[in-house]
């Protein structure tokens, strides 16, 4: 009798089809939408993800870009304040900052070309440009931080130019040997420059005392307190500016902003509409089955032997529907991975500077589908489809044989 009931389902395939079609379509929808908010945030946190840092702190100048246009040779970024060594220190100790890490970017006007230049600190290993110099050398060697006449250039810069550890590059009007060649990580804007150099070798460059500097990159102890910080630092050092992964996401757009906040509930709210599905899927498949269960109480059955049977069947369907969802889901998130994340130029969150001469590379979204995810997807829509033939399964499980039969 069990194995007749079970095999009921198999009878009213239509039915079953809506149930587990339902159940699927919820965890698509939560698989999908979960790795869709995923890839907005790698892609907001890529700009800075190349120097380890939370945010990158500059200062704004009220120069007028007309007249600073016209100038040539080495010189401070338009639009670019520097912070002096005390100001430098305040945002060290500021509440709520773990790390900080210094840099002086320069441009150099020549006759026939623009470049960016990085004053660099090399001994800062764990943040900032420091940080790219170490991790992203691909020939050569970094220079140390009290040599003079030394750079290491961009790999991009590189081959534009052809240069090979042992050239000569001119910065203004001396000449640099060519150290070691850099690969920034992709995706990366912060810290990116054509040609590295010594932090005192920056300053010299533009006639700038010892521990002035225009970059500050900074390590949060918690992330949500940006916004706070800031506030902090502003009231203390006047206007600043300050690119970090929620400016980012303001520079994206609402939908980023929404998907990286809110795809969690949004994933859920779609789980919740392949349930209603299932749920009335469910609920027409047991209402068509209350003859049989008026039957099976007739013969002896109790009501939690009809329950359990019942219920092991809708197991069943969770999950073959679960299964089918989360295969979908990750087919649609490795789809979501051939789309391009807006391309994020650094002047566009920290005015005044600018990302280095190089080339432009799309960003992909980074749709990554983690087991975690795909385990908790099918573990709702098993535990969903349950919850949802519950309430049918127990209502005509607990009629008496004679009621079930005269009713249908």
């Amino acid at each position: 009798m069990k194995a007749y009931i079970v095999s009921q389902f198999l009878h009213r395939p239509g039915r079953a089809i809506g149930v587990i079609g339902g159940v699927a379509l919820g965890a698509a929808l939560f698989v999908a939408l979960t790795s869709l908010g995923t890839g907005f945030r790698q892609a907001a946190q890529a700009p800075l993800a190349g120097v380890a840092a939370d945010l990158l702190i500059t200062r704004p100048s009220r120069e007028g870009s007309s007249t600073a246009q016209r100038t040539r040779g080495i010189r401070l970024p338009f639009g670019s304040a520097p912070f002096s060594p005390d100001e430098v220190n305040t945002i060290k100790a500021a509440e709520g900052i773990n790390k900080i890490a210094t840099a002086l970017e320069v441009w150099d006007f020549g006759a026939n070309q623009y470049q960016v230049v990085l004053g660099v600190n090399p001994d800062e290993k764990q943040l900032g440009p420091g940080r790219v110099l170490q991790e992203g050398l691909v020939s050569g060697r970094v220079f140390n931080m009290n040599e003079s006449g030394v750079s290491v250039v961009d790999r991009h810069y590189a081959a534009i130019y052809s240069l090979k550890p042992g050239d000569t590059v001119t910065i203004g009007e001396r000449d640099f040997q060519v150290v070691g060649i850099v690969d920034q990580q992709s995706g990366s804007q912060a810290g990116v420059a054509n040609l590295y150099i010594p932090l005192s070798e920056a300053r010299g460059l533009v006639g700038m005392d010892v521990g002035h500097v225009n970059q500050i990159y900074a390590r949060i102890t918690d992330a949500s307190k940006i916004e706070a910080i800031v506030t902090d630092l502003t009231a203390q050092l006047g206007t600043i500016s300050a690119m970090s992964q929620e400016s980012i996401f303001q520079v994206m757009g609402g939908v980023a902003r929404i998907s990286s906040k809110f795809s969690f509930v949004a994933s859920l709210v779609g789980m919740t509409g392949g349930m209603a599905l299932a749920w009335v899927a469910l609920t027409s498949l047991i209402t068509e089955r209350r003859r049989e269960i008026g039957v099976m109480k007739a013969i002896g059955w109790r009501s939690r032997d009809v329950i359990r049977v019942l219920l092991s069947e809708i197991l069943i369907l969770g999950l073959f529907g679960g299964l089918g969802g989360i295969s979908l889901g990750s087919g649609l998130a490795a789809l979501i991975g051939y789309l391009f994340a807006p391309i994020i130029s650094i002047n566009e969150t920290l005015p005044g500077l600018a990302a280095a001469a190089l080339p432009s590379e799309a960003i992909r979204l980074s749709a990554t589908v983690t087991t975690g995810t795909l385990g908790l997807a099918l573990l709702i829509a098993v535990s969903t489809a349950l919850l949802a033939g519950w309430n049918s399964v127990w209502q005509a499980a607990r009629l008496k044989p004679m009621q079930t039969l005269h009713e249908v």
